[in-house]
Parts: structure tokens; sequence; C-alpha cells
């Protein structure tokens, strides 16, 4: 049987570094894949959030540069978490998809 695909943007594959900040604490993550919507990131050991959780991600363009974004938890999985952007941060998010672009 075919999956139907619920997703409302397509997902690439990356690998980038983000740091997730809740309530002003800092989690180091890395990103598996990414989409307009949000990204799916590798849970950080000791940290388990729950959905819902509003936060603030750093993605690691390089060693100069990184685009911040603000967003939640969506889902949160046994090893990763999926992380949805907020509204209306459009370039940020495309300033991001960009530079995953160039790098993959």
């Amino acid at each position: 049987m075919d999956e139907i695909e619920r997703r409302g943007y397509p997902r690439r594959d990356a690998f980038v570094a983000v740091m997730i900040t809740p309530n002003g604490d800092l989690h180091h993550a890395d990103v598996l894949d990414i989409s307009e919507g949000g990204a799916r990131v590798g849970l950080s050991s000791g940290w388990m959030p729950s959905a819902g959780t509003r936060l603030r991600m750093y993605f690691r363009l390089d060693a100069r540069s990184e685009v911040a974004i603000d967003g939640s938890v969506a889902r949160v999985g046994v090893d990763h978490l999926g992380l949805q952007f907020a509204p209306e941060q459009e370039a940020q998010i495309q300033s991001l998809l960009t530079a995953v672009g160039r790098n993959a």
C-alpha cells in the first residue's frame, strides 16, 4: 500500500548544526531534514521537551553566520524532534533554505 504524504512542504536532507533555546536553556543538535515549515533534528541528550514548547532556533551556516528562527516543538520522537517554524519569518526561512542548498 502506498503511503500518503501529509506534510505541507517537501523536505530535503540537511546536515546543519542548530542551537535550540527554550526558556534561555541551550541545547545543541543536528538538523536531519528541513522544509519551509520546519525541521527534524536529533534529540539532544538530557532534554525531553513536550509538544508545543516554544523556542528559538539558531542554525549555524558556517563559522561566521547563523540564522535565528522562532518556532515550537511539533512532535517528539524516540531520537528526534519535529520543529515547526512560526509564521511570518519568510526572509529568515528562505535565507536558511538557500544556505542549506549551497552546502548540500
